[in-house]
């Protein structure tokens, strides 16, 4: 089910185009051999699309196309270029949602028919049009093409996470923003290259925009190198301690389910998930006859576990990932009222992620069994850290997961603690994939949206 105001937003998009297209309909009785490559190029293009950072959608190499088509064919041919031809394959294949896939069309659609508008009202000229000389109807076409292109997805992502649109173009565009810029002179180039030579070289920027493509998909491996590496410290996290492990996969889960319930921005959203996932990785370093001890601890042992925030900070560190994730690892067993450890921190001191993962922290403690003790239920967990707001305990942070709480019971799967426990022989992506598919289930309760 997509959300109101993007129910709305969408059926306006799509009714101006299908008045576009109407409007342009004359057109499809005198398309010709040109058209056809076009749409071969765009087929081509789309096909290979690239799906985005954080799985909003795919970035589609097809503008230059349809900037070209809008220009040297007329407005009316862009407006249907914009439709079936520029279909990449998660929509051809059903794996995008239909309403999703015909506001892609109409969109597009748009982007074409307003470009090439926009190019004529300028009075420029395709017969005009040379590699030697700019053409400012051209430059201003491709403009119009290009941001109309990002407003159109700016505000239905906007619209599907309900976030502010600074906040859109920094966690899910910034990334991919140079490879617009990179795309404008090739639109500008197909365009030129036309008039001189005609439809079929038009083809051979097929080559370059696969290259834009090569470029953009590294940058996406670079982010996904940085999770692998998280992975594969978790990986030596479980071959120390399974129920550490375990416990630090439904910390950084949990956390990130507070942390999108308190509308943090996306970005900082996956930081806790990554701090919540890493925070007790210094346990990596503290001997297995401490950390497995059923007695009490002697201060001497007592101050050897508490070095594991430290610790794990500081591989963090040494690995250079994380980024602040690695101080929020650092302090989250800093308490509200200043007599937590390593440093002492009080109140607002610790940075508010850290608080996040804090409660979460503890949540996760005691609703799963441990050696010394049996889970709590979740009615009595809640109660022990209503108890604790205001002396270990952020108490707005409290009182949003109290309230998150009253919604959702997040160690009902758990089984007590076990549910997501992983055994051995299991490779950590199924075990991870299962985790957060666990956790959207709820999110996705709260609102279901398109893909761009």
């Amino acid at each position: 089910m997509y959300p109101r105001n993007m129910r709305i937003y969408m059926a306006l998009v799509g009714l101006a185009s299908a008045v576009v297209l109407w409007l342009s309909h004359d057109v499809l009785w005198h398309l010709t051999v040109t058209y056809a490559i076009f749409a071969v190029a765009a087929l081509g293009s789309s096909l290979v699309s690239v799906k985005m950072m954080r799985g909003q959608g795919d970035v589609s190499l097809v503008l230059p196309v349809l900037l070209t088509v809008g220009i040297v064919i007329g407005p009316a041919a862009g407006a249907w270029m914009g439709t079936l031809p520029t279909m990449n394959y998660r929509e051809i294949t059903g794996k995008v949602k239909w309403p999703s896939v015909l506001f892609n069309r109409a969109q597009l659609s748009l982007v074409g028919w307003g470009s090439g508008e926009v190019f004529r009202i300028l009075g420029g000229n395709p017969a005009h049009l040379t590699l030697a000389g700019l053409s400012g109807p051209l430059v201003a076409a491709a403009l119009v093409a290009f941001c109309s292109n990002l407003l159109f997805n700016f505000v239905a992502v906007g619209l599907r996470q309900e976030r502010s649109f600074n906040e859109i173009v920094r966690v899910y565009y910034k990334w991919m923003l140079p490879s617009f810029f990179v795309m404008l002179p090739i639109a500008y180039l197909m365009a030129a290259v036309y008039r001189i030579s005609g439809p079929w070289p038009e083809l051979i920027f097929l080559l370059p925009l696969i290259a834009v493509r090569a470029w953009m998909i590294m940058v996406k491996r670079l982010h996904d190198m940085y999770d692998h590496t998280i992975r594969v410290l978790l990986v030596g996290l479980d071959a120390k301690d399974p129920y550490t492990f375990g416990h630090s996969m439904r910390v950084g889960q949990y956390g990130a389910v507070l942390g999108r319930y308190m509308k943090l921005p996306e970005d900082v959203v996956e930081q806790i998930r990554h701090a919540g996932m890493l925070h007790d990785i210094g346990k990596m370093a503290i001997p297995d006859d401490i950390l497995n001890k059923r007695g009490r601890l002697s201060f001497r042992e007592t101050l050897t576990i508490q070095r594991h925030p430290t610790l794990g900070s500081a591989m963090l560190a040494r690995l250079q990932i994380s980024g602040c994730a690695r101080d929020w690892v650092l302090h989250h067993h800093e308490r509200w009222d200043g007599t937590g450890y390593p440093d002492n921190m009080s109140g607002e001191e610790i940075p508010l992620e850290t608080r996040i993962v804090s409660v979460v922290d503890a949540y996760d403690a005691m609703t799963s069994d441990r050696p010394y003790r049996n889970a709590m239920t979740h009615e009595v967990a809640l109660s022990e850290i209503a108890e604790e707001s205001g002396t270990q305990f952020d108490p707005i942070v409290v009182e949003q997961f109290l309230q998150l709480c009253s919604t959702v019971d997040l160690a009902a799967d758990e089984g007590s603690g076990h549910g997501w426990d992983r055994t051995p022989n299991i490779p950590i992506e199924e075990v991870q994939a299962e985790h957060e598919r666990q956790i959207q289930e709820y999110l996705d309760s709260q609102g279901d949206t398109p893909e761009q």
